[in-house]
């Protein structure tokens, strides 16, 4: 799965990178695989360092990767608190850190900032908190908050990294500054529709992610920006179907609230319509149970103690484990799985005295996930393995961009900061790396009155 090497400077000659995970799960060991193989790969010696309260979890994590375990500083811990606090020995242990990453949950991504903009690291988020009073008041991420702090100490706190979002709005992000940059007089962008796809067909019922987060987002109200407001939506309302490529018929697409809406209206905010959509089986799931009214908050009989969507929650398969998921793909109870992202960009302009309008599509498509068995990756998910290899390439070459340009890249960066910020040979460097880890990228233009 390695591509051939794309740095624009050689890091070997700049010293060690030290880059500390805080906690190791599913995707944090991959996202550390995929790092390791990007340093060797171009020859930059790498320092692992792996704060985890799950010592045993985290070497299982990496249970195909056992080369690395000699390589890992791996330091048990029973709170996060002291290291972020700065406390003897983790003061020591943290010096020099180049890269923190937050392999553990939402909530930690602004701690992580804090202790980054003290000792001057970059850091590395995956989500942000959709859900907590402050963001669905203000509509901005919590991580903005420490904006300031980063840009003083010259580094950067990478933030929603991973496949979606992270490498879509990275798409997005490069194709929408490309479009402004042509130049061309009344050309407008009118609006952005991403489409997801999650789809798995097995023999067992399989959640790519944790149950709970699956029914968290999918039932939740959606958001949907229209001609410059907020709508706010019913779950599994508004449905459309969209053709994804290699998908052999439709696919039917609900709205969704997720980090890019958000993202992309505050990095864009002269494009006035931005949706976001989702669709495959683990989203009909959910939806049949919302219809059967099983995600209820209203109380059981004689036990008013216990609601209906809590007793669901309680019963519901969890999420299995990369041993278990190995296994599936091997026996082939897991036949097919396919991730696929689209990104549909409206734009309109004067030809030829009348208003053309074109639909500019981006996006990415992961396959080949039986191609994980016999790798170090064997055992992730098909939506664990894209995420952490998105958050990996992203990550890598912001750091190799920023040790050769020091302070250039600085403050709290979206992708599509990123896909301005990274000049173009890294921005293809990024875009090889993500097809030799098996994430193939695709572009069409068509006319908005064709089929």
């Amino acid at each position: 799965m390695q591509g051939e090497g794309s740095s624009a400077t050689n890091g070997a000659q700049q010293g060690p990178v030290t880059i500390v995970f805080f906690g190791l799960g599913a995707v944090g060991s991959n996202l550390l695989i995929c790092l390791s193989e990007l340093a060797e790969r171009d020859e930059v010696p790498v320092r692992l360092v792996v704060y985890t309260i799950d010592p045993a979890g985290a070497r299982d994590a990496l249970f195909h990767a056992e080369s690395l375990l000699a390589r890992i500083e791996l330091i048990g811990v029973a709170d996060f608190a002291p290291i972020f606090a700065l406390e003897a020995p983790y003061d020591a242990q943290l010096g020099g850190a180049t890269l923190l990453v937050n392999a553990a949950l939402p909530s930690f991504n602004c701690p992580i900032i804090e202790l980054a903009s003290r000792i001057g690291a970059f850091t590395l988020d995956l989500a942000s908190d959709m859900y907590d009073e402050e963001t669905s008041r203000t509509l901005t991420f919590a991580q903005y908050q420490h904006d300031a702090a980063m840009r003083d100490r010259g580094v950067a706190a990478l933030i929603n990294m991973g496949i979606s979002p992270g490498i879509t709005n990275f798409l997005i992000g490069d194709h929408v500054h490309r479009l402004h940059a042509a130049g061309r007089k009344g050309m407008e962008i009118e609006r952005i529709d991403l489409y997801l796809l999650e789809d798995i067909d097995a023999d067992a019922v399989i959640f790519s992610w944790s149950p709970a987060v699956a029914l968290d987002e999918l039932s939740q109200h959606p958001l949907r920006l229209e001609n410059g407001r907020m709508q706010v939506l019913a779950p599994f309302s508004s449905a459309r179907s969209y053709a994804f490529p290699h998908e052999p018929a439709p696919t039917r697409q609900y709205p969704l609230y997720q980090e890019e809406l958000l993202s992309l209206h505050r990095s864009f905010p002269e494009i006035e319509s931005i949706g976001i959509y989702t669709g495959g089986s683990e989203v009909e799931l959910v939806k049949a149970l919302h219809q059967l009214n099983l995600l209820s908050k209203s109380s059981l009989p004689n036990q008013p103690e216990l609601t209906v969507e809590a007793v669901v929650r309680a019963v519901l398969p969890g999420m299995k484990h990369p041993r278990r998921i190995e296994e599936y793909l091997r026996s082939g109870v897991i036949r097919r799985t396919h991730f696929c992202a689209a990104a549909e960009i409206r734009v309109s302009e004067a030809v030829r005295n009348e208003r053309q309008t074109l639909i500019e599509t981006v996006g990415l498509s992961y396959l080949r996930y039986h191609g994980l068995l016999d790798t170090p990756y064997a055992g992730a998910t098909y939506i664990a393995y894209p995420t952490a290899v998105g958050a990996a390439i992203l990550a890598w070459h912001t750091l190799e961009h920023a040790r050769a340009n020091p302070g250039e890249i600085r403050g709290v960066v979206t992708g599509e900061d990123l896909a301005r910020l990274l000049p173009r040979a890294r921005i293809d460097a990024v875009r090889r790396d993500l097809v030799a880890w098996d994430i193939d990228l695709f572009e069409s233009v068509r006319d908005a009155g064709s089929a």
